[in-house]
């Protein structure tokens, strides 16, 4: 008999785990896909406001020559804008005309930053890279876009861009490029490997989830692009379970 009942609860113990490790699996997806869109969320509207006002700032060279009067008029937009530590203004030629941090700004030619060269390439708005800024030297992303004649920039921090998930210790979260290339992350210093950043530009959908080792340990990955913005938002999270999860489950 106790032989019987040891085998039975060997029987039942299989049997929980094996229906237990899926559902854990798909509820840290159904978490990693919240934090997803949260990020996105965040990031669209903080884009959007950036994208309304460097058209503003477009306005205002148009408006007056004036270039105090200007500087002033960029130093309230930015003040308005969460994150965005500054507008640059820079002219056809690479030069900082306006900036809304000082007048007069800065004696820079800004013609060899990757932001400067595909704003004036094409329409719309372009997400760069974090960057040292050249007087400053204090990491900032760029976002710019052509008006007129001029490029116009705004300096944002990047961890404004990102939902902080400071309650979970086994979280992170990323916002990447088109071509994979990270524009912020939570925390700051995460080291996301090649093959997780990898992973949205391999599948082309909207959106879409896969299993991975990360930080050493197996991890839900999830990701999700953006409807506005040329971006990508990543998120992932510990399993401690060990379950897995294939690529694009649902």
């Amino acid at each position: 008999m106790a032989r019987a009942a040891a085998v039975v609860s060997i029987f039942l113990l299989s049997f929980i785990l094996s229906f237990s490790q899926p559902a854990l699996s798909q509820e840290i997806l159904k978490q990693v896909r919240t934090t997803i869109a949260l990020n996105r969320l965040s990031a669209e509207r903080i884009f959007l406001a950036i994208d309304h006002a460097l058209d503003t700032a477009g306005y205002t060279i148009k408006m007056t020559s004036n270039k105090r009067v200007v500087h002033e008029e960029f130093r309230e937009i930015a003040e308005r804008l969460p994150g965005v530590r500054a507008i640059i203004l820079i002219d056809p030629s690479g030069t900082l005309t306006i900036d809304s941090y000082q007048h007069p700004p800065a004696d820079i030619n800004l013609s060899d930053r990757e932001y400067v060269q595909r704003a004036q390439q094409s329409p719309g708005l372009f997400i760069g890279t974090t960057t040292i800024g050249r007087t400053s030297g204090v990491p900032f992303l760029p976002v710019a876009k052509q008006v007129g004649d001029n490029v116009v920039a705004a300096i944002v921090a990047p961890h404004f861009l990102i939902h902080e998930e400071g309650r979970c210790a086994d979280c992170v979260s990323a916002l990447l490029r088109e071509d994979g290339s990270l524009i912020a992350s939570f925390p700051p210093a995460a080291e996301i490997p090649d093959n997780v950043l990898s992973l949205p530009l391999i599948n082309k959908g909207l959106e879409g989830s896969s299993s991975s080792l990360f930080s050493k340990t197996d991890s839900i990955i999830g990701w999700r692009r953006s409807d506005l913005y040329p971006f990508i938002v990543l998120g992932a999270r510990g399993l401690r379970s060990g379950a897995l999860l294939g690529v694009n489950d649902r």
